[in-house]
């Protein structure tokens, strides 16, 4: 079944949908899963996620066409991961990923301070340039991939991480951390 035609099953509520569904996206929504919760969680928490995207498209098929169904699957993967991980107390503070004390720093105290200026600029930032960059930086994604979970274009996506970069070091620079090459 083409897409078009899976969602016209699902809104007739025929299981033959849900089978082509599944067919066509688990390993799809699998790896956006696994992406987003693996080391923290186990690859059955990771099954047991996918199978929630599927009963939750199935449940509520309205809202689909079959131009929207892959980014809307995509979507609700990256929504139940991140939820998941927040009700788990799993998640992790992206300074530890994104910071390393590998001689950029002169000890791990300035190493700290910075991670915390950068969690809590972060934090102040709206919700769009936060994912823009959690998504592209946190998650090692290509900006395509990102742009892709976000259900926008490449080029807004381009546009969206410029500006919030530079929101970022207006932050950074407004609490005394200096960029310097």
């Amino acid at each position: 079944m083409n897409d078009d035609e899976i969602v016209r099953a699902l809104k007739n509520g025929r299981e033959d949908g849900l089978e082509a569904l599944i067919d066509k996206y688990a390993s799809y929504v699998g790896t956006i899963i696994r992406r987003i919760i693996l080391p923290s969680m186990s690859e059955n928490d990771a099954e047991e996620l996918a199978s929630d995207v599927f009963i939750a498209v199935w449940r509520n098929p309205k809202k689909l066409t079959g131009d929207n169904l892959r980014p809307y699957i995509a979507a609700a993967a990256r929504n139940k991961a991140l939820s998941c991980l927040r009700t788990a107390k799993q998640w992790h503070p992206i300074e530890e990923e994104l910071i390393t004390a590998d001689g950029d720093f002169e000890n791990e105290a300035d190493r700290r301070l910075l991670a915390e200026a950068l969690s809590a600029a972060l934090k102040e930032m709206e919700a769009p340039d936060r994912e823009i960059l959690v998504g592209t930086y946190y998650y090692c994604r290509s900006l395509k991939e990102t742009a892709f979970e976000l259900g926008i274009t490449e080029g807004a996506a381009k546009t969206r991480l410029f500006r919030a970069r530079e929101r970022l070091k207006k932050i950074l620079t407004e609490r005394g951390i200096v960029y310097e090459n």
